[in-house]
């Protein structure tokens, strides 16, 4: 199994894209955004219900964005991280499936929301830090 950086590597230095996509078919996955909770979910042994309550999302748009019937906005998705214990990587692997964005190196705000989440630190404890330190605190 190629990792994503290994493939990337691979595309800069490919003459030509179909080549490329021929010879790497198998590593390629154009994965959901569903799809991808549910990877996290079963991973994790984590239900669905416990992901939103910590998350704390009122409970039926948290299955609506699990479920892919609803559309979230970058915070509520953040929430949602928190709720499914996700690694910053995957964290911005779940906004980026979204077209959310994602977690900015450069940004003093995600900065700390990546730091939380690599320490793995609650969401409730996650604001506490942003609003010592003077930064927005994800919307709740």
């Amino acid at each position: 199994m190629k990792s994503t950086d290994e493939l990337v590597a691979e595309i800069k230095r490919s003459a030509e894209i179909k080549n490329f996509l021929t010879e790497n078919d198998k590593y390629i996955k154009n994965m959901t955004l569903t799809q991808y909770f549910d990877i996290l979910l079963k991973e994790r042994n984590i239900s669905k219900k416990d992901a939103i309550n910590d998350s704390q999302l009122n409970y039926t748009y948290g299955y609506q964005i699990l479920n892919g019937t609803r559309k979230a906005t970058k915070d509520k998705l953040i929430q949602l991280c928190f709720g499914l214990r996700a690694t910053p990587e995957e964290a911005n692997r779940i906004l980026v499936l979204a077209d959310a964005g994602g977690l900015y190196g450069k940004n003093r705000r995600d900065c700390v929301i990546i730091f939380a989440l690599e320490k793995g630190l609650t969401l409730m404890e996650t604001n506490e830090l942003l609003y010592d330190l003077n930064e927005r605190i994800i919307d709740m």
